[in-house]
């Protein structure tokens, strides 16, 4: 049970007994106060009316006297019969209000004693009536006066009986007090003793837990918890469970807690110095940030990288310190790693010195949780590789720039060789005329491959353009055939569409089978010139060749029908999607619309 439940209990039970100890008495004494009133009041109201009928009856006495007094006795009867009727009268309340036995007794016989007075009284009247005087005042002296006597002595013994009654009243109620007064008197002997025995429970209740007086004991928790853990507690032989106790256990604890705890402090500081003295000699930038990538430790060296010193990074994010696009491109991929709660490693990234000089710096960190095991930030550094990726940067342009001059002397190579090739070609059509058709146009095509190489040979990047591609082709056909083609539209810068790689072979060996199809039906003559026209409509291109010569009949090119074999080698090479022919004739003649569009051809800007 708890010190404030036996405080409450202590107090309820002594509150209980002196309230019902003063209940009980004023009970007690409210029932004596009312049984005195009621008696006093009654024996009061009695003896008022019987001294009433005293007064009466002497008054009856007076003037009967008088009724033998010369004189109207009329009046001095109508009075006594007045006094008879108010004493009969009293008589009768007495009759109606007394309970006691005694009193009733008493007043029947004082009722009986009157009716005799009343009847002598009326007889002497009838012979003072009758004239018989004397016999009358013998009648007064010998029956009607000693009556009334009898009567008033009764009326007497009334009047004692309740001053009897009165005083074994008072008696009973003194009594009676007395009777309260000792139950009250027990009661609050009760009550206090009960309030020791209380009191001592309570005190050994309180003063043993604690180990001794509680002033003294608030003093020592007051002392300990200021921090003074130097003074010593003295306890009780044998205590070993009260507070004071438990408070010289922790004590000594603390004491050792605390040595503890300096010790770990000064070695923590001791390898702290160590840390900071190592991180100094470091080059590269430590860093320490909290779950919203806000610096909460910043090393040294962000001066020497840049140029900001500690305190003015602290509290900013990396994020302020990047180049802006930079900040924009790393963000949402670094939140991204912080949701998952994943290393950063050697992230490239483009800061801002403070003089305005971008600085490439590579980050590496992992996440650091606190003591409940939250997430509360990362822990890093940062490294200059400024240096590094420009001379990354000069072994790649060299790279590339050797690469270039191979890929060239690789595309002039394979150039002459197929010049040679054409050679051996030609050589051989000389001899077999059976297979000269067969053997030019296996000519043509290793012309147009040559070409291609031959660009290849004098641009660098492995880019040709469109507008570079179909002249050559032009002129390696003009070469061949010795047929002049009218070129429009390749002089416009805007006109440049870039012909992937993979594809300029199957471009070039498309277009010189179209245009060598077309010098067939020409004779060169200025009404017979072929045109070739170059149209760029966004980002595909549109090349119109026209010729004087007519279709097949049955010409469709779609299903291959009428189609000979230089065609048929176009409907091969031509590259779905990306490159689409539509031929129509008129009486001009014949034109051929090739359009190119990505994926075959891009704008260099998205090459």
């Amino acid at each position: 049970m708890t010190i404030a439940r036996m405080l409450a209990l202590g107090f309820a039970v002594m509150v209980f007994l002196l309230v019902l100890a003063v209940a009980l008495g004023l009970n007690r004494l409210a029932v004596l106060n009312a049984q005195v009133e009621n008696v006093v009041l009654e024996s009061w109201e009695r003896t008022v009316l019987a001294n009433r009928a005293i007064d009466l009856m002497n008054a009856q006495t007076q003037d009967t006297l008088r009724l033998f007094l010369p004189g109207d006795p009329g009046p001095i009867r109508q009075a006594i019969s007045a006094r008879i009727i108010a004493i009969r009268d009293i008589l009768e309340q007495l009759d109606a209000e007394l309970s006691d036995p005694q009193s009733r007794a008493l007043l029947k016989e004082i009722i009986s004693q009157r009716s005799a007075y009343v009847a002598s009284f009326l007889q002497v009247a009838e012979l003072l009536d009758g004239g018989q005087r004397e016999s009358a005042e013998s009648l007064i002296v010998t029956q009607t006066i000693p009556r009334l006597n009898a009567v008033l002595e009764s009326m007497d013994a009334l009047i004692a009986l309740k001053g009897s009654i009165l005083a074994e009243t008072g008696s009973d109620s003194l009594a009676a007090f007395k009777q309260a007064r000792a139950l009250l008197t027990s009661f609050l002997v009760i009550a206090v003793l009960a309030a020791l025995l209380l009191s001592s429970w309570i005190t050994r209740a309180v003063v043993r837990p604690l180990g001794g007086e509680p002033a003294e004991v608030k003093r020592i928790v007051d002392r300990i918890a200021a921090g003074d853990l130097a003074g010593d507690i003295r306890l009780r032989d044998g205590d070993e469970t009260s507070l004071l106790a438990a408070m010289n256990h922790m004590q000594s604890n603390l004491r050792s807690l605390i040595a503890d705890r300096m010790r770990a402090e000064r070695s923590m500081h001791e390898s702290r110095q160590r840390l900071f003295e190592l991180v100094e000699t470091l080059r590269d930038w430590m860093w320490e940030v909290d779950a919203d990538w806000r610096y909460t430790f910043v090393s040294p060296q962000v001066r020497d990288l840049l140029g900001y010193e500690p305190e003015e990074v602290l509290g900013r994010t990396p994020f302020d310190l990047m180049a802006p696009e930079d900040a924009e491109r790393l963000r949402p991929m670094l939140d991204v790693n912080r949701g998952g709660l994943h290393p950063i490693v050697a992230l490239e990234n483009v800061n801002l010195h403070k003089n305005g000089q971008r600085v490439v710096l590579e980050t590496s960190g992992r996440p650091y949780f606190d003591a409940e095991g939250r997430f509360a930030g990362y822990r890093g550094l940062d490294r200059e590789v400024s240096d590094r990726k420009q001379a990354e940067a000069k072994r790649l342009e060299e790279a590339g720039r050797l690469r270039e001059a191979l890929v060239r002397e690789v595309h002039h190579r394979i150039k002459n060789n197929l010049q040679t090739v054409i050679g051996l070609l030609r050589r051989e059509a000389a001899r077999r005329p059976l297979a000269h058709e067969a053997i030019e146009s296996a000519i043509n095509q290793v012309q147009a491959v040559a070409v291609v190489h031959g660009l290849y040979g004098r641009v660098s990047g492995h880019s040709i353009l469109l507008c570079e591609l179909l002249p050559a082709v032009v002129s390696s056909v003009f070469d061949l055939t010795g047929v002049p083609i009218v070129q429009e539209g390749l002089d416009a810068s805007e006109r440049r569409l870039l012909v992937r790689e993979s594809e300029t072979v199957a471009v070039a060996l498309i277009l010189n089978e179209l245009l060598t199809n077309a010098v067939k039906h020409s004779s060169g003559a200025p009404e017979e010139q072929i045109h070739v026209t170059f149209v760029r409509e966004q980002a595909r291109g549109s090349i119109r060749i026209r010729n004087p010569g007519r279709l097949a009949p049955e010409f469709d090119f779609d299903s291959g029908k009428g189609v000979g074999t230089g065609l048929g080698l176009v409907r091969a090479l031509v590259p779905v999607p990306g490159v689409s022919l539509r031929f129509s004739e008129s009486d001009a003649g014949v034109e051929v619309v090739m359009t190119i569009e990505p994926p075959v051809v891009v704008s260099p800007q998205n090459g």
